[in-house]
């Protein structure tokens, strides 16, 4: 299968869009010391944005910067969200308190517990009406989603969205999936007769393997100084790899991103017209 990409979002310590990756690229910065931000978007209705924690800022932050990036209409594009453990600072709250004597729930943090928050809020920002689901494989979240949503644009022949966004787990969660850094990010693919002013116009090339016919294909990894324990530390830090070789040319044009325990899939970039 083949898609543009048009467009990209990116939220984490040290980085509040994409053009913040790119100026890292060219510098030989590290992202371990930089401060997070906790980004506050003014697309959320005020009354909305009391009630979103940071997991749903994140995700709708990045999803408006991705729409942007690719100068497409927000209110019409269907979408697919990923996470590999969603909110887990509601879920830790809500197991407390269901543990302990006074087992009374905040309704607000309740009604962020489902997975369909995040794209929720989106909706409600972005006025979009269009179809949104959301995909949670573990550690494969990416690379499934990036199938679904790449075989969302062939299916329908229109843009799509995808946003992911992990957080840092504290105890007990680290003791099942230990995440260290808090990230989101977004991407926005269309067909490849699609036009757009965006200046971010990448044919990528998916093609879906099987880890046992292929022993020798391995999950790619970042390699600017300034992106590898961020890429590591967190389960959508494969888009980050993803993101950086888009960047970059003078890395390998190819990506190899997991989508289940059998299954990995291999992602050519060219530019487009190239």
């Amino acid at each position: 299968m083949k898609a543009r990409l048009l467009g990209a979002g990116v939220w984490a310590r040290g980085l509040t869009c994409y053009a913040d990756l790119v100026d890292l690229i060219g510098s030989d910065k590290s992202l371990q010391n930089a401060d997070f931000t906790t980004p506050a978007p003014a697309s959320i209705p005020s009354r909305e944005r009391r009630r979103a924690g940071l997991m749903i800022s994140m995700a709708v932050e990045v999803a408006h910067q991705a729409c942007d990036h690719a100068a497409v209409m927000k209110a019409e594009i269907p979408s697919v969200f990923t996470s590999a453990m969603c909110d887990t600072q509601i879920t830790d709250y809500m197991g407390r308190k269901l543990a302990g004597a006074e087992k009374l729930l905040s309704p607000t943090r309740f009604h962020n517990s489902v997975h369909n928050a995040a794209s929720g809020y989106w909706s409600i920002s972005a006025e979009n009406r269009a179809s949104s689901s959301y995909i949670g494989a573990s550690s494969h979240s990416v690379g499934a989603a990036l199938l679904d949503v790449i075989s969302l644009v062939n299916d329908v022949h229109e843009p799509a969205l995808l946003v992911g966004y992990d957080l840092a787990t504290e105890p007990p969660f680290d003791d099942v999936f230990a995440i260290q850094e808090t990230m989101a990010f977004a991407l926005v693919f269309a067909p490849l007769d699609f036009r757009s002013e965006s200046d971010l116009n990448v044919m990528i090339e998916l093609n879906c393997l099987q880890i046992r016919d292929n022993p020798q294909a391995q999950a790619s990894q970042a390699e600017h100084t300034g992106l590898k324990h961020l890429a590591q530390a967190n389960p959508m830090g494969s888009a980050i790899t993803l993101l950086e070789r888009v960047a970059d040319e003078r890395l390998p044009r190819c990506v190899y991103i997991s989508s289940s325990a059998h299954t990995m899939l291999k992602i050519d970039l060219a530019l487009t017209g190239a």
